[in-house]
């Protein structure tokens, strides 16, 4: 067999190999479940970020507590200060990474949140508006700004 016959077949049986998987034909190519976003739904993730932060907290104060000790008992030694910059920057991290969970996760789906329950609103007095004028008021159509 030469390298020319032997590298297609080779080819041939990757390509074979190599199929992507594929959507079940029965649901219509449109996938599983649907995604459900409310209120409700935001807030509670914004609680749980609030808890995971409540966590990292605590965790980073017990590590700061064992971790202090050892730079204190390092007294005489060339690597004795160096736990003082390590603590520094570490209390720093630990600070961003804190509000991040806070501000950029917690803060951002409580906006969210805040966001559909406006616009859920507005769509409920649209609905409504909309239901008045076709119980007899002048203007039948929604108003679909």
């Amino acid at each position: 067999m030469s390298f020319e016959e032997e590298w297609a077949q080779h080819k041939s049986e990757a390509t074979t190999r190599m199929q992507l998987n594929q959507l079940d034909p029965g649901d219509g190519g449109r996938g599983g479940q649907r995604l459900h976003v409310t209120y409700s739904v935001l807030m509670g993730r914004a609680d749980k970020a609030d808890t995971a932060r409540g966590d990292f907290v605590d965790a980073d104060n017990k590590a700061m507590t064992e971790t202090a000790q050892v730079g204190a008992s390092l007294r005489g030694f060339k690597s004795g200060p160096a736990f003082a910059t390590f603590l520094t920057r570490w209390k720093k991290q630990v600070s961003y990474v804190e509000g991040l969970l806070k501000n950029d996760v917690a803060g951002a789906l409580r906006a969210s949140a805040a966001d559909f329950e406006v616009r859920d609103k507005d769509e409920a007095d649209r609905y409504k508006n909309s239901r008045k004028g076709k119980n007899g008021g002048a203007d039948d159509k929604p108003d679909l700004k």
